[in-house]
């Protein structure tokens, strides 16, 4: 019992004396500075480490404001590091673009005997189903676009326009089941009919059975008909099938573009009394 009334008024006497401390601590100026002395000379440790405590909170904080502040710096400056990488990424973007089609006009160019200026097309639309093959190009009538224009990639045919509108147009891929390209091999110079088929590939039929096909022969446009231009890149045989009772052969051809890897395309104007009547 001694033991616990004794802690019990040291613990009393300590907390009479941080009253007293704070009390001290806010006494206002008009008291004299002798009667600050004389009453707190004895409290003056206890003084001491409130005071420090009080400046170790006051620092702490200032430290936290200080840090959260920083972190808030640092925040928004990596916010705007993402919109500039998002912009370089962008500005990379659209320089590619440029620079692909620039590319496709000047393999066209270099590789076609055309006088012809072509019509850079982006592809906006795609139509793969099991009996239609073609896409939608972002040109038409109002850029001067026909019924019947070729459309290219650099030098490789990749169909003809069959559906037009003020800026669009549809193009019947050469893939399309309905669609008919006269052509020849590029080396044996023997002439068939390109036609689509259902898997995405074409077929090379009208070839006499005793011609000798090998793979991978190039198979070029012929120009017989004046659809469409001659020496454009139509793709390459991977098949040659010979039935004992035909005539001829039927080659299966892979076509030298594959749609699905490109952006753009060329269109090619025909001269107004080649064009396919609408």
């Amino acid at each position: 019992m001694r033991r616990n009334r004794g802690r019990l008024t040291k613990r009393f006497i300590i907390f009479i004396f941080v009253i007293i401390s704070i009390s001290l601590l806010i006494i206002p100026e008009n008291v004299t500075d002798k009667i600050k002395v004389t009453v707190t000379s004895p409290l003056a440790p206890v003084q001491k480490i409130i005071s420090q405590t009080s400046n170790f909170f006051k620092n702490g904080f200032k430290r936290l404001a200080a840090s959260a502040k920083a972190a808030d710096e640092k925040d928004d400056l990596g916010k705007e590091v993402f919109l500039l990488k998002n912009k370089i990424i962008k500005q990379q973007d659209i320089i590619n673009v440029f620079k692909k089609k620039l590319e496709i006009v000047s393999e066209y160019k270099e590789n076609i005997d055309d006088n012809e200026k072509p019509i850079v097309a982006d592809i906006i639309g795609y139509d793969v189903s099991n009996f239609r093959k073609s896409i939608i190009i972002d040109v038409g009538t109002k850029q001067g676009v026909s019924v019947g224009d070729v459309v290219v990639f650099g030098n490789a045919l990749v169909g003809r326009i069959s559906a037009i509108g003020n800026s669009s147009g549809r193009v019947m891929l050469i893939t399309d089941p309905a669609s008919n390209v006269p052509a020849r091999f590029l080396k044996l110079r023997t002439r068939g009919m390109v036609q689509g088929t259902s898997d995405g590939k074409c077929m090379m039929k009208y070839v006499p059975r005793q011609i000798k096909v090998d793979k991978p022969e190039k198979v070029i446009s012929s120009g017989i008909g004046g659809v469409f231009p001659k020496s454009l890149y139509i793709g390459n045989v991977i098949e040659v099938k010979q039935k004992s009772a035909n005539l001829f052969k039927d080659i299966k051809i892979m076509p030298r573009i594959d749609i699905s890897k490109i952006e753009h395309v060329l269109v090619i104007k025909r001269k107004r009394e080649e064009n396919i009547p609408e």
